[in-house]
C-alpha cells in the first residue's frame, strides 16, 4: 500500500514537473515571437526610411538643377511650381527627420537638415529675387546656388545616415535570426514535451486500464470464491441440521414414548430432562441456523392472522414446568385497547418472547416474570404498533455490559457460559427479528434488582376476524386401522421411532433403508402413504421422489422428513415433487396431523386434528402454506406456469394422436395442483377424466380442449 503511495505521489510530481517545462517553455517562445515581431517591424520601417531619403535626395538634385538655370524660365507660372516644390520638399524633410528622429541618436542626421535647411534658404532668396525682377541680385544668388552645390550637400549627409541606418538594419536582421533560431528551439522541445506527455499519459491510461481489467478479473474470482464459500456454508448448515436433528429425533422421540409408560418418579424425572435438555439443544441449533439466514439475508417475516392471547396462552404453558421447577411467578397481561387479532408473523413473535422469557427465567432465583402487552401512537391507519416488555427480578446486568448484549456470541460473563449454558446469539436474533418486524429493543436494568427488555413490532390490522381452530392440549387421537405407509429412513434408530410411534395409532408400517429400496418395494405393492427421509445413502429423497413422480408415474401422497428446515431447501421438497414436509425432531402431534391431511380417515373414525378439505376450496393450500401470503402467492404463480407447460404439452400429444404420452402427461397435472389437495375440484376433475388408447386424434383435441377450459375455469384463482 505505502509502495503505491509511492508512485502516486512520484506521478503526481512528474506530471506537475512537465506541465512547468511546458508552461516555461512556452512563455519563452512567446517572448522570442514577440522580439520577432518587433525586430520584423523595424526592419520595415528602416526600408522606408531608406525609401524616403533616397526620394529627399533626388528632389534636392532636381531644385538644384532647376534654381541654377531659373533665369532661362520664362513661364509665368513657373515660380508658383518652383514654390510649391520647394514646400514639399522642406515637409518631406521634416517628416524624414521626424522618422529617423524616433530610432535615437542618428550621426550625421542634423548635418543632412542643415544642408536641407541652408539649400531652402538660399532657393526661397533666389525665387523672391526673381519675383522682385531684380537681375543683378538674381544673377549673384544663382552663382552662389551653383558654387555651393546644397544638393551634394544633401546627397553626402544623406548617404552617411542611410549608411547608418543600413548597419542597424543588419543588426536588427541578425538579432531576427537569433530570434528565429530560439523560436524554433523553443517550439522542438514544446513538441517534444508534448510528446512525452502524451505518451507518459497513453501509458498511465493503458496501464490502468489493464490494472481494471485485473482487477474485474480477480473480483469476478473473489465474486465465484464468495459464491463457492456461500454454498459451501449453506451446505455445511445443511448437512449440520441434519446430523444434529437426526440424532435428536431419536432422542426427543424416545424420550416423549418413554414418558407415555408406566414409570416411578425417578425414572420420570430422568426422562423429562432427557427431553428437556433434548429440546436445549434443539433451540441452540435453531439459534445457530436463524443467525445464518439473518447473515446471508433470507430472513422472511410472513403476514398471517393470530391470535395475540392464544399466543401467550402456548408461552405460558411452554414455561409452566420450568417455572414451576424453580418456584417463580409468571404472569402475563394484555391491555384490553391491544386487539386481539393482528396480522404478522407469530412465529417469530413467539420466538423473540421465547428469548427474553428464557433468558428471564434463567438468570432469576427468586420472584418471577411478568410479561406485558400494550399499544403505542401510529400513523399508518392500517397497521397498529404495539409494545411488548419482559420484566424479571433476577440478577440484572451490569451498566458496562448493557451496551454488549445485543452484539453476537456476547455474554454477561465467562462464567456464564458454564453457570446457565448458551450461544451469545438469543439477545442478537432477539434484535434481528424485532428490527425485520419493523420495531426496536431495549433494556433497563439495574444489578439486585432485574431487567426490564422492551419492544415494539409492527403489525397489520385484520378486517375480518379469521375462523382460527384452537390448539387442544394433550395427544391427538386417530386410527388409522387398514392403512400402510412406507418409511424410507437410513437412521436405524428413527425407523424404530416411526414404527413405535405410529403403532399407536393403529397404522401399518413397512420401512425402506434407501431410496432405492423405497422403489423397489412401491413397485411390488400399493401404499396408502409414504414418509421419506431426505438425505440417504446410494439415493436421497430428491431423487427417489423424482423417479416416482416422472417415469414410475405413481402419486401416492409423500412427505418429506427433513433436517434441513432453510426456507430453500423446504421450496426444493415442494419441487422435487413431495406433497408435504415435517421437519425433524418429529413431533407426535405434528406427523399425526400431516398424515390426516393426505390419508383422511374411514368412515366413522374421529380426530381433533383432522384438517380434510371438503369444501373444495383453497383452504388446504393456504394451511399448507401457513397462510403466508407471500409464500402462497409465490407457489401459485410457480403452480400457473407449470400449468402453462403442461397446457402445451397435452396439445401437442393430442395434435399428435399419442394417448400413452397424453395420459403421461395428465399424471403430470395431477403433480402440478397436489399441493390444492386431493379433494379439490382440479384433482376430482382429474380423477373422472381419462383417455383411451383408441380414440381418434380428433376426438384426443376436443376432449384435451374441453378439459384445459374446466381446469382453467376451476383454476381462476392462480392464472389471474
Amino acid at each position: 500500500m505505502q509502495k503505491r503511495n509511492y508512485n502516486y505521489f512520484l506521478l503526481i510530481f512528474f506530471a506537475f514537473l512537465l506541465v512547468a517545462s511546458i508552461i516555461f517553455t512556452q512563455t519563452l517562445t512567446d517572448k522570442a515571437t514577440q522580439a520577432l515581431q518587433k525586430g520584423n517591424i523595424e526592419a520595415v520601417e528602416t526600408f522606408k526610411t531608406n525609401n524616403e531619403m533616397q526620394h529627399l535626395v533626388n528632389m534636392s538634385f532636381t531644385l538644384q538643377s532647376r534654381f541654377s538655370q531659373i533665369s532661362t524660365i520664362t513661364r509665368a507660372d513657373s515660380s508658383d511650381v518652383l514654390g510649391d516644390s520647394l514646400t514639399l520638399f522642406g515637409y518631406n524633410a521634416n517628416i524624414l527627420n521626424e522618422a529617423i528622429g524616433r530610432k535615437g541618436h542618428i550621426p550625421n542626421l542634423k548635418s543632412l537638415m542643415d544642408a536641407v535647411n541652408a539649400q531652402l534658404n538660399l532657393s526661397y532668396a533666389v525665387l523672391d529675387a526673381r519675383q522682385q525682377n531684380d537681375a543683378h541680385l538674381l544673377n549673384n544668388l544663382t552663382d552662389s546656388l551653383r558654387k555651393s552645390k546644397p544638393g551634394e550637400n544633401v546627397y553626402r549627409y544623406g548617404v552617411l545616415v542611410e549608411k547608418f541606418l543600413e548597419n542597424q538594419l543588419q543588426q536588427t536582421l541578425v538579432t531576427n535570426s537569433a530570434h528565429a533560431s530560439q523560436l524554433s528551439a523553443y517550439n522542438r522541445v514544446l513538441s517534444i514535451a508534448a510528446i512525452i506527455a502524451v505518451l507518459i499519459f497513453t501509458t498511465i491510461i493503458v496501464i490502468r486500464q489493464w490494472q481494471q481489467q485485473v482487477l474485474i478479473k480477480e473480483l469476478r474470482l473473489a465474486r465465484e470464491a464468495a459464491v463457492k464459500s456461500k454454498n459451501a456454508k449453506d451446505e455445511f448448515l445443511a448437512n449440520m441440521s441434519h446430523e444434529l436433528r437426526t440424532p435428536l429425533n431419536s432422542l426427543i422421540g424416545f424420550g416423549n414414548l418413554l414418558s407415555d409408560t408406566p414409570l416411578n418418579p425417578t425414572q420420570k424425572e430422568y426422562t423429562t430432562t432427557i427431553i428437556s435438555n433434548g429440546y436445549n439443544l434443539l433451540h441452540i441449533v435453531n439459534d445457530i441456523l436463524d443467525f445464518s439466514s439473518i447473515e446471508a439475508g433470507k430472513l422472511r417475516i410472513k403476514r398471517i392472522p393470530f391470535n395475540l392471547p392464544e399466543l401467550f396462552e402456548d408461552l405460558k404453558r411452554m414455561f409452566s414446568a420450568l417455572v414451576n421447577e424453580k418456584k417463580l411467578t409468571y404472569h402475563w397481561d394484555i391491555d384490553p385497547q391491544t386487539p386481539t387479532f393482528i396480522k404478522g408473523d407469530p412465529e417469530r413473535l413467539k420466538q423473540v418472547l421465547v428469548n427474553l422469557i428464557n433468558n428471564a427465567i434463567k438468570f432469576t432465583s427468586y420472584g418471577g416474570v411478568h410479561i406485558h402487552v400494550g399499544i403505542l401512537p401510529f400513523e399508518k391507519e392500517d397497521a397498529y404498533k404495539l409494545v411488548f416488555s419482559v420484566k424479571d427480578t433476577g440478577e440484572g446486568i451490569p451498566k458496562e455490559k448493557v451496551d454488549l448484549i445485543f452484539d453476537r456470541f456476547e455474554q454477561l460473563e465467562q462464567m456464564t457460559t458454564r453457570q446457565h449454558g448458551g450461544t451469545g446469539l438469543g439477545l442478537s436474533i432477539v434484535k434481528s427479528l424485532v428490527e425485520h418486524m419493523g420495531g426496536s429493543v431495549s433494556v433497563n436494568s439495574e444489578i439486585g434488582l432485574g431487567s426490564k427488555f422492551t419492544f415494539t413490532a409492527i403489525f397489520e390490522k385484520v378486517t375480518d376476524a379469521p375462523v382460527i381452530t384452537h390448539k387442544k392440549a394433550g395427544k391427538p387421537t386417530a386410527d388409522f386401522s387398514g392403512h400402510t405407509a412406507l418409511v424410507v429412513e437410513d437412521n436405524a434408530a428413527n425407523r424404530v421411532l416411526l414404527k413405535h410411534l405410529l403403532k399407536k395409532y393403529h397404522l401399518n408400517i413397512e420401512v425402506a433403508e434407501n431410496g432405492l429400496e423405497a422403489l423397489e418395494r412401491i413397485q411390488e405393492q400399493h401404499y396408502d402413504l409414504i414418509l421419506m427421509d431426505i438425505q440417504m445413502p446410494h439415493m436421497n429423497g430428491y431423487k427417489a421422489i423424482s423417479i416416482i413422480r416422472d417415469e414410475l408415474h405413481i402419486h401416492t401422497p409423500a412427505i418429506a422428513m427433513t433436517a434441513y428446515v432453510m426456507e430453500n431447501e423446504i421450496k426444493r421438497c415442494f419441487a422435487a415433487g413431495f406433497n408435504d414436509y415435517i421437519s425433524k425432531p418429529i413431533e407426535e402431534p405434528d406427523i399425526i396431523g400431516k398424515i390426516l391431511k393426505w390419508m383422511p380417515l374411514r368412515s366413522g373414525a374421529e380426530s381433533h386434528a383432522s384438517v380434510t378439505d371438503t369444501t373444495g376450496g383453497m383452504e388446504f393450500f393456504m394451511e399448507l402454506v401457513g397462510g403466508d401470503e407471500a409464500v402462497m402467492k409465490e407457489l401459485l404463480s410457480e403452480i400457473g406456469k407449470q400449468w402453462e407447460l403442461d397446457k402445451e404439452a397435452l396439445r401437442a400429444s393430442a395434435t399428435a394422436g399419442n394417448a400413452q404420452e397424453l395420459a403421461r402427461i395428465l399424471h403430470r397435472v395431477k403433480s402440478t395442483f397436489s399441493a390444492f389437495g386431493p379433494n379439490h375440484p382440479i384433482l376430482e376433475l382429474l380423477k373422472k377424466h381419462t383417455i383411451t388408447a383408441d380414440s381418434s386424434a380428433e376426438t384426443m383435441i376436443r376432449e384435451c380442449e374441453a378439459f384445459i377450459q374446466q381446469v382453467d375455469k376451476t383454476g381462476a384463482v392462480f392464472t389471474s
